[in-house]
């Protein structure tokens, strides 16, 4: 049997060693033959160092035997230790890899400055429209590959809907759009949703993914940052604007350093610091030292994980398992960041931010909340000669100290457990109305907050502020007890220090960085930026890893495509919109969903890599929402400003002990999900549910899951009832109700078959128009962008 194994698998030359044998017996199920799962063939020794999309194998397969890595292997099983030694002895008997490792290939590519390659010969000639298609069609062609047919126009014009501006189409814009004859039709609309306000929200939540954006702290307190929401208007500006990239940079690492020819305003300049920012911060962390070091920590990897595609904070406790960066790098990294203070500046508002309505709003907080406190010290001594009579005491009784004392409690949830005399009739609605004075005083104070002229940023550390930029060291484990080795600021994969370019009220480390960061001679800024809009654009990054371009994340589809387009980004002064527009032409994005030949296809490249038809991608969270808003005729399309906050449960406005929510008004709460308070704490239930990111870390890329709450959320949810109650309205008075709900939800009429249905429930009146409506936002066709 051994024999017959080792000759099957093609391995005489290794038939000395027992791997082989011991791996097809106990793992050949899943890893053997034409199919092995996750990439990780057994058949051979050089399979195995090559592994499967987890990277080389041999050195991961005990861990995942043992357990330390999940999951486990083999699945459902455990494989007796002495196997298991056996299987590491084996290991450990072979010979050394004779060829260099591929991530010396790798690295030489990703460290080298991209240009333009030759566009590719290819065979059908007449399908290419921009140069993208040239690259990928050359590919198609060489596995014997073709792409699929153009989608037709109502498909193209939803899609660029909701890539673009993140809604769909009105009836009335689809049936223009499918009535215009002009050959640029189809570009005309794509330059009409750039030059949409809207496009700036759509496209700055991506970019709020990335950064960890949040309104709060998190951790026990989870306080609020009243003015962050300046950052969140600031990015839709940039995209809105077009603001070039490499200023984009610039000014969110080093805005107060800037002294490139171009003049951002100074709000913009100094709100952007808030990237820097909005890590989670514990504000009643024991120890001030630990605070400042996990401030820098989250600081060096979202730098590097944000704009170079690198996962620089695996370094942190040592060198990089998989990557050229050093330990060393990595603090020579943090050093930039070492003379960087957390600090709210005063910021005028930028006229687009409305300064006179900002001014006028706080004052007018400000003013109620006074109002609030003297109506509250009324109560407050209502209270106290209430107690005074009914018990009979004096004013300097210690118990009246006590009670009093009890009404500082932060929610009058707590109160009800803690002073059983709230109970008592007599007792109830006066304190309740103390506690409702109090909530309409703090609510007031902490609306007037918010349009503070702050600027939720950082500040330099520099003399004459302070004696000297604080000493960076190498730090053993990242633990602050092991200090090591002195660095100074280093770029990475050079081992010189950085030239910092000034000094003098400012440092200028944090300048340096950004400028070598935004250089059109970084391998990695261009390429990680265009990776990013094509992974939006096509579902699927060029690197599939879009924060991980290194040796450990997915090597490129297309490589010669990808410097292409870094080259030509460069090129064209770092304008996104330019770019977007390059990948929203081409006959790529423009194919089918589904291919003539589907079956075959599939078989060949399953996970579409080869881009011979188009990925179907389900609506994002807020997409979702404001696409249910949008259709029921009822989202609020006001833009900026301080952030909304959503109705939650009594409980959960209650149940926090160091901070209480306080609802926007209904109307307010019907803007778009961009504007929703984003407070770590507290998260839209329907946006958690659909695979909202997690607000602590950078998240490139959401998940997408398909699980029974969702379908809950849209059959019997609150907003999904009551939105399909205003849509029923909206349609109910129209000629042809049923037509009318079907080019709203969906942009088509209904087919035949459809109709009838959809009648038969419009004919029960009200109630079957809002049973339809509900339908409508429960299809795949809603839910999913073909």
């Amino acid at each position: 049997m051994r024999i017959w194994l080792l000759l099957s698998l093609g391995t005489l030359v290794w038939a000395d060693n027992r791997l082989l044998p011991l791996l097809a017996q106990h793992c050949g199920a899943c890893h053997g033959g034409s199919q092995a799962q996750g990439g990780l063939s057994i058949n051979t020794i050089e399979t195995l160092r090559k592994g499967g999309k987890h990277g080389p194998a041999l050195e991961l397969i005990v861990p995942h035997l043992t357990g330390e890595r999940t999951p486990r292997m083999p699945l459902g099983a455990e494989l007796p230790l002495a196997v298991i030694n056996d299987i590491k002895a084996e290991i450990a008997a072979l010979p050394a890899e004779p060829k260099a490792p591929r991530r010396d290939e790798h690295w030489t590519w990703l460290l080298r400055t991209p240009a333009k390659p030759d566009l590719p010969a290819v065979k059908q000639s007449n399908w290419p429209r921009t140069a993208i298609d040239h690259f990928l069609l050359a590919r198609l062609e060489s596995q014997n590959l073709s792409p699929a047919p153009e989608a037709d126009r109502r498909t193209l014009l939803r899609r660029i809907y909701f890539d673009l501006i993140g809604l769909p189409p009105t009836p009335v814009e689809m049936r223009a759009f499918l009535a215009d004859s002009d050959p640029q039709a189809y570009e005309k609309q794509i330059d009409k949703l750039l030059a949409d306000p809207r496009y700036g929200e759509r496209w700055g939540r991506h970019w709020l993914d990335l950064v960890r954006y949040a309104e709060s702290d998190g951790f026990a307190i989870d306080g609020e940052r009243p003015t962050a929401w300046r950052y969140r208007d600031y990015v839709i500006r940039a995209f809105n604007n077009d603001k070039p990239y490499d200023l984009f940079i610039q000014e969110q690492i080093a805005g107060d350093e800037y002294r490139g020819k171009r003049q951002p305003s100074q709000a913009d300049r100094i709100v952007a610091l808030g990237f820097l920012r909005f890590a989670p911060w514990e504000a009643d962390a024991n120890s001030k030292k630990q605070l400042r070091q996990d401030f820098l920590n989250d600081i060096t990897g979202t730098v590097g994980s944000v704009f170079l595609g690198l996962t620089t904070g695996c370094a942190q406790c040592h060198d990089h398992k998989y990557d050229p960066i050093k330990h060393k790098d990595y603090y020579r990294l943090q050093a930039f960041f070492a003379g960087t203070a957390i600090a709210d500046q005063n910021v005028a508002f930028d006229a687009v931010e409305h300064p006179k309505e900002m001014k006028r709003l706080m004052r007018l907080h400000e003013d109620e909340s006074e109002a609030a406190q003297q109506d509250l010290d009324r109560w407050r001594e209502a209270l106290k000669q209430q107690y005074l009579s009914m018990y009979k005491v004096k004013e300097d009784d210690p118990k009246v100290k006590q009670f009093l004392g009890k009404l500082n409690t932060k929610n009058l949830f707590f109160l009800d457990q803690d002073l059983p005399l709230v109970k008592e009739p007599e007792w109830r609605e006066p304190i309740k109305a103390y506690f409702d004075t109090r909530d309409r005083m703090q609510r007031e104070q902490e609306l007037a907050r918010r349009y503070q002229s702050l600027a939720y940023a950082v500040r330099d550390v520099a003399p004459p502020a302070a004696p000297d930029v604080p000493d960076t060291y190498v730090l053993d484990g990242g633990d602050l007890a092991g200090r090591g080795d002195k660095v100074d600021p280093g770029f990475l994969f050079t081992s010189s220090a950085a030239e910092i370019p000034f000094a003098g009220g400012s440092n200028g480390r944090r300048l340096a960085l950004a400028e070598w960061i935004a250089s059109d001679r970084n391998p990695f800024t261009a390429r990680v930026i265009v990776n990013r809009l094509w992974q939006r654009h096509f579902g699927e990054g060029l690197v599939r890893t879009p924060s991980d371009f290194g040796r450990n994340g997915e090597p490129p589809t297309h490589p010669e495509l990808l410097d292409w387009l870094a080259a030509q980004f460069v090129e064209g002064k770092w304008s996104i919109k330019a770019m977007h527009r390059l990948m929203l032409t081409s006959a790529a994005y423009r194919q089918a969903s589904r291919h003539p030949k589907q079956a075959e296809y599939s078989a060949a490249d399953p996970t579409n890599r080869l881009l011979w038809r188009m990925n179907w991608q389900r609506l994002d969270a807020e997409v979702l929402r404001d696409s249910i808003l949008s259709v029921s005729g009822r989202l609020n399309g006001r833009q900026g400003g301080p952030p909304v906050l959503f109705n939650v449960p009594d409980d959960v406005a209650q149940g926090f002990e160091f901070f209480k929510w306080f609802p926007s008004s209904e109307d307010e709460q019907r803007r778009r999900s961009v504007y929703l308070i984003q407070r770590r704490s507290v998260i839209l239930p329907m946006a958690e549910i659909f695979d909202a990111p997690n607000l602590s870390t950078s998240c490139a890329r959401r998940q997408s899951t398909i699980v029974a709450p969702q379908a809950l959320t849209l059959l019997n949810g609150a907003l999904t009832r009551t939105e399909a109650k205003h849509f029923a309205g909206r349609v109910e008075k129209s000629a042809d109700p049923v037509d009318e709900a079907f080019w709203l939800a969906l942009s088509r009429a209904p087919t035949a078959k459809e109709k009838q249905t959809a009648q038969a429930l419009a004919a029960k009146g009200a109630e079957g128009l809002q049973s339809l409506a509900a339908v409508l936002f429960n299809l795949n066709e809603f839910l999913y962008v073909e």
